[in-house]
């Protein structure tokens, strides 16, 4: 095969990945509005997600959907519908949200997936990460770009 039709294939086969990730994203965050909808919520809180390909760990099982996943589109389109139904989108510093005990405030890095806090709390990383989130009184503006 000649490299002109490789490359055209590479071409075709991203841009169906992009077309894929751009409707998972709109899914995504149609299903984000509606659930803040369906429970009366005025604002919807999202990590200011700045330098997140820098910043994070990577891995082979990882490197490849960091790097194409659009993380400001995804927040762009939460943005648009949340004003469509009447709904805040703020955001805030994403500094140690997975590591902040909600119970006694102490930081403590989760073992894996799972959170133990000294004072007996426990979770799921992500769930704790969005608790604080949630939790967060600190507003850091308008949207940033990852």
């Amino acid at each position: 095969m000649s490299k002109s039709k490789e490359a055209k294939g590479g071409v075709k086969i991203n841009n169906k990945e992009q077309r894929i990730m751009k409707d998972t994203d709109h899914k995504l965050s149609r299903e984000i509005v509606n659930t803040a909808k369906a429970h009366d919520i005025s604002v919807i809180k999202l990590e200011r997600l700045q330098n997140i390909r820098s910043t994070t760990r990577t891995s082979r099982k990882n490197n490849h959907s960091l790097h194409t996943w659009s993380f400001y589109r995804l927040a762009t389109f939460i943005e648009y519908k949340a004003k469509l139904a009447g709904i805040e989108v703020e955001y805030v510093d994403p500094a140690y949200t997975s590591q902040i005990c909600p119970i006694c405030g102490s930081i403590q890095h989760a073992k894996d997936r799972n959170y133990i806090c000294r004072c007996e709390y426990h979770t799921h990383r992500d769930l704790l990460g969005a608790i604080n989130i949630s939790h967060s009184t600190e507003y850091i503006g308008n949207r940033y770009t990852a």
